[in-house]
């Protein structure tokens, strides 16, 4: 272990020398005055760090715990984590900055909105000299960009550092596929990407054929995504090759939810269900109940959102099923773009709560020491259900591969959706909870009541999607 640790430290030294010389290169020496070394030279730093995923069960908090305290005793930097539910941390956040108490770093994933106005930190000089920049897929920080431009207004800029990925992938039921007919190798990870269009109704009607197929309340598939959920749009809107970020342009300043990748994608989802190819009820369905039908048999393919999450469900409550080869693992679906949603765990920073470069400089150490040891990305992996931001990393590290079944979900489905797919990402605008649910939301029950009333698609889409991108523009105007 000592061993070990001195390998590390060497490689941290290592790392900060180039770190130096990448700065003087780059004419940031103003910058590089501030970086006295890394491992055991923080003195007395402390960072306040508002975590989220720390209040989702005892397994995450203990395992953040450990290594919380493995870090300080290695460095001395004092680390303050918060717990802050998801849901809390928007107004949280809110009144600590109106009291002028904010954090340092906050996990943003499902809340980017935050960093809005504001009260993200540009960091693209201390990315760029990181060595998590060298390590980092380019595909997950195309995400990050995106967010770094919502909440500056300035394309390019950078406000958080990735820990993690969570793709959106699909899981398919090998007792449908072996009733069709249709071998594994053609819908999981080997057969990659599948088209909405040309790929999918093929292999609908032949699930819709087969035993369990017609079965009363049986589908092929439902959208995973019910109407509180609504960041579907920035899985389906991206894949229809509308924006990365669904709802609203990437700078966000402008909806494009009536956009005609959008309406394409929204259209794409009442045709299915009219034509028997996702439920009935899809409209209604989260990630819970897909994920619920799908263990019962009643659904042939689960899109897997916080798929790293489910996947942990999955060995959980259908351990046997896992192991004898039940589940297959697939990317997610295109119609002619290779982007779909995925959340980005990460840590923002925020402007208000560096005071000096120390800070900064400890930050961004605590990080590379987190996220870029392959040790630690694969406990990350286990721990908290974290696709590791390094292809690298995947293939290398022994636990990705242990068994068949991890060989496929780990470097078969995850890896090659971290290689193939840009990351698309929920808004990092301010609003952003009526932007991407309450507005979307809004629009899905209108077109459902128009379809009703027998109102054709094509006019009922046209007419919500432009109420829908008025309701959005005047949030987005509100807060410039």
């Amino acid at each position: 272990m000592a061993q070990k640790q001195d390998v590390a430290d060497k490689a941290t030294d290592s790392s900060t020398v180039q770190r130096r010389d990448f700065l003087k290169a780059a004419g940031a020496g103003a910058v590089a005055t501030g970086l006295p070394g890394y491992v055991g030279f923080q003195g007395n730093v402390t960072l306040e760090v508002w975590l989220s995923y720390y209040t989702e069960g005892e397994t995450k908090k203990q395992y953040t715990d450990e290594l919380i305290k493995q870090y300080q005793n290695e460095t001395g930097t004092q680390i303050n984590v918060t717990g802050v539910p998801y849901t809390d941390v928007v107004t949280k956040f809110r009144s600590a900055r109106a009291a002028g108490n904010v954090p340092h770093l906050v996990e943003v994933m499902t809340r980017p909105g935050i960093l809005a106005g504001g009260a993200g930190m540009v960091v693209n000089d201390l990315w760029q000299s990181s060595t998590l920049a060298d390590k980092t897929s380019d595909k997950i920080m195309q995400g990050h960009r995106v967010w770094g431009s919502q909440s500056t207004g300035e394309e390019g800029n950078l406000v958080t550092f990735p820990l993690g990925f969570r793709p959106y992938l699909t899981a398919w039921r090998t007792d449908w596929l072996e009733q069709a007919g249709i071998d594994p190798s053609e819908v999981n990870h080997e057969a990659g990407s599948l088209h909405w269009d040309d790929d999918m109704p093929g292999i609908y009607d032949k699930l819709k054929q087969t035993e369990l197929g017609q079965q009363q309340g049986a589908f092929p598939d439902t959208t995973g995504m019910k109407q509180s959920d609504e960041e579907y749009m920035s899985l389906y809107i991206p894949q229809h090759g509308g924006s990365k970020s669904g709802v609203v342009n990437i700078t966000g300043d402008e909806a494009t939810i009536d956009s005609d990748a959008a309406k394409q994608a929204i259209k794409m989802q009442f045709d299915y269900i009219d034509q028997g190819y996702f439920h009935e009820n899809s409209i209604n369905h989260g990630d819970e109940e897909s994920t619920t039908l799908h263990w019962s048999g009643q659904i042939a393919v689960n899109h897997i959102q916080d798929s790293t999450d489910l996947w942990g469900d999955y060995l959980e409550e259908q351990p046997q099923a896992m192991k004898n080869g039940a589940y297959t693992w697939g990317l997610p679906m295109n119609a002619g773009t290779k982007s779909a949603l995925a959340w980005l765990p990460s840590l923002g920073f925020i402007a208000d709560g560096f005071d000096n470069q120390q800070q900064q400089d400890a930050a961004v150490n605590f990080i590379e020491w987190w996220v870029g040891d392959s040790d630690r990305a694969v406990q990350n992996a286990k721990n908290l259900g974290f696709v590791p931001v390094s292809p690298d990393q995947i293939q290398k590290e022994d636990f990705f591969g242990q068994s068949e079944m991890h060989t496929e979900f780990w470097r078969g489905a995850a890896m090659k959706t971290l290689n193939q797919f840009e990351p698309a990402v929920i808004p990092a605008v301010p609003g952003a909870n009526a932007i991407t649910y309450d507005i979307p939301r809004s629009m899905h029950q209108r077109i459902s009541q128009m379809l009703g009333r027998g109102t054709g698609l094509d006019e009922a889409v046209n007419q919500a999607t432009a109420q829908a991108a008025d309701a959005i523009n005047q949030r987005l105007q509100q807060s410039q």
